[in-house]
């Protein structure tokens, strides 16, 4: 066995045990190690049975963001970072105007520094707009617009919610809604002209726009399989 082939198996077996162990965020920065290397190597049909376990983390990662805090915009002033960071360990949090796509990006970034099951979505409009338009912050540009979330679940609105329902269950599947559909525009962007390593160069930025989507997971270990089959 070679060398390179002990290091991709050493690996996946600490990204197995991680999974096994409920430790979500270890497995999946474990698989993504995995798939650079095997990337690298040019290992596609490797590459692609990588994507299962990094799929099924990133579906638990989300299942735990959504079951913390979820707000649905921002205020008038920008997001205080570490404020919000510093009293939860999961959660969920649509950026909405004066916030930018860069904020998101910074709130991304340091929630992964520490550790945290934090899902950040952005929305290029005030959070009072009937309609959102939510837009990428990493990878390519992709964007979509959905209705606003219902009366009662963003800032300065009216409350809507019907007696005894809870604010913050349907907080999440609206949350939950909108990050299907940004993932839904990343792949109706793919270029479908593309074949071989160059889709699947394709289809991997695109699944950096959100990461969680699993249609885009499948479609591109489909697009490795092939490439490992006629390699």
């Amino acid at each position: 066995m070679s060398t390179a082939t002990e290091k991709l198996d050493g690996i996946m077996e600490r990204a197995s045990q991680a999974l096994a162990d409920l430790d979500y965020l270890v497995c999946e920065a474990l698989c993504l190690e995995a798939l650079a290397e095997a990337r690298d190597q040019r290992r596609f049909g490797f590459y692609a049975r990588v994507l299962l376990p990094l799929q099924e983390a990133r579906r638990q990662r989300r299942m735990i963001a959504a079951q913390g805090k979820v707000d649905l915009g921002t205020t008038k002033t920008k997001v205080d970072t570490e404020h919000w960071l510093s009293d939860r360990q999961a959660g969920c949090l649509v950026l909405t105007q004066p916030n930018t796509l860069e904020d998101a990006r910074e709130l991304t970034e340091r929630a992964q520094r520490e550790n945290k099951y934090v899902e950040v979505l952005f929305a290029d409009n005030v959070p009072t707009a009937s309609r959102w338009t939510l837009r990428s912050y990493k990878g390519p540009a992709v964007s979509c617009e959905i209705d606003a979330p219902p009366p009662g679940q963003t800032p300065g609105q009216t409350p809507g919610q019907s007696p005894g329902q809870s604010p913050n269950l349907d907080h999440a599947q609206w949350f939950l809604y909108a990050t299907e559909r940004l993932g839904d525009a990343a792949l109706a962007s793919a270029d479908e002209t593309l074949t071989g390593e160059s889709l699947i160069r394709d289809l991997e930025a695109l699944l950096s726009v959100f990461p969680d989507h699993e249609l885009l997971h499948q479609r591109l270990a489909q697009a490795a399989r092939t490439v490992g089959t006629n390699g």
